[in-house]
C-alpha cells in the first residue's frame, strides 16, 4: 500500500456505536457538518428498538477521519458541559430568589402526587 492509499483510508470512517441513539447521532453529525475539513457526516439508526447508532465520517484528507470525529466529540462535551453549568447557575439564582424551599416543595408535591397515585392503583 503506497501513501495516497494510506491517506484515503485515513479519509473516511465508520463506527458503530452501541447504546446510542438519535439525541448523540445528531449532536455529532450536525458538529461534524461544520468542521472545515470534514465533508460528509452522516448517522443512521437501523431500527428504533435498537440501541446504536451507525455514525460515519469522510474528511478532505487534510486530517485522519478519526480525528474528526474526536474533535466533534471534544466539543460536544464542552458544548454539554457549559449547557450543564449555565443550567445549574440558573437553577441557583432561582432557589435564591424564591428560597431554596420553593424547589424542595416542588418536589415534595410530586412525591405526594406519585404516592397517591400509586395508593390508587393499589386499591383498583
Amino acid at each position: 500500500m503506497d501513501q495516497d492509499e494510506a491517506a484515503a483510508d485515513q479519509r473516511a470512517i465508520v463506527l458503530a456505536l452501541d447504546g446510542e441513539t438519535h439525541t448523540l447521532g445528531n449532536t455529532l453529525r450536525d458538529i461534524m457538518w461544520s468542521h472545515p475539513h470534514i465533508e460528509l457526516a452522516s448517522y443512521t439508526q437501523e431500527h428504533p428498538s435498537v440501541n446504536e447508532i451507525i455514525l460515519r465520517c469522510q474528511t478532505n484528507a487534510a486530517i485522519p477521519a478519526e480525528q474528526g470525529v474526536v474533535e466533534a466529540l471534544h466539543i460536544a462535551k464542552a458544548i454539554l458541559s457549559h449547557m450543564g453549568n449555565t443550567m445549574a447557575e440558573a437553577a441557583q439564582k432561582w432557589e435564591a430568589q424564591h428560597g431554596g424551599a420553593g424547589g424542595q416543595q416542588h418536589q415534595q408535591q410530586q412525591q405526594q402526587q406519585h404516592d397517591e397515585a400509586a395508593a390508587m392503583d393499589a386499591d383498583s
